[in-house]
Parts: structure tokens; C-alpha cells; sequence
């Protein structure tokens, strides 16, 4: 397992986790650029509370929505 002090996703049964290899972030971003998706962290680094209508989109547009519901 790879230290990434900074990560905040806190699934250890996703297995692109940091907790689960010694690759640190690089198959969560892979993945995420694959989907067309935004890493939890990032969402989390805006506000941890996701709009309920989103809750299990992590698209680009969802992000968009989340800045703008908590950051204006």
C-alpha cells in the first residue's frame, strides 16, 4: 500500500482505493478520466454534502452543480 495522506475517499472496497494497491491515485484517475467521471476527492474538497439528485453521478456535469450549489 502507498501512503496518499490527502485522499479522502474512505471506500476500501473500491478496489482503484489507494489502500487496496501501491499504485497511490493512478487507477482512480485512470478510471475517472476512462468514465468521463470526477474523483471523489474532488467533490469532497468542494463540500462532502452532495446534492440528493446526484448522489451517484460523478460526472462532469454533476460536479458543475456541486461547485455551483456550494460555492455560488
Amino acid at each position: 500500500m502507498t501512503s496518499v495522506p490527502f485522499c479522502t475517499r474512505d471506500d476500501c472496497a473500491c478496489p482503484f482505493n489507494p489502500c487496496n494497491h501501491d499504485q497511490g491515485c493512478t487507477p482512480c484517475i485512470a478510471k475517472n478520466l476512462r468514465e468521463h467521471e470526477i474523483p471523489t476527492c474532488l467533490f469532497k474538497a468542494v463540500s462532502p454534502d452532495k446534492l440528493p439528485e446526484d448522489a451517484d453521478d460523478w460526472s462532469w456535469k454533476s460536479f458543475a452543480r456541486h461547485v455551483l450549489a456550494h460555492r455560488g
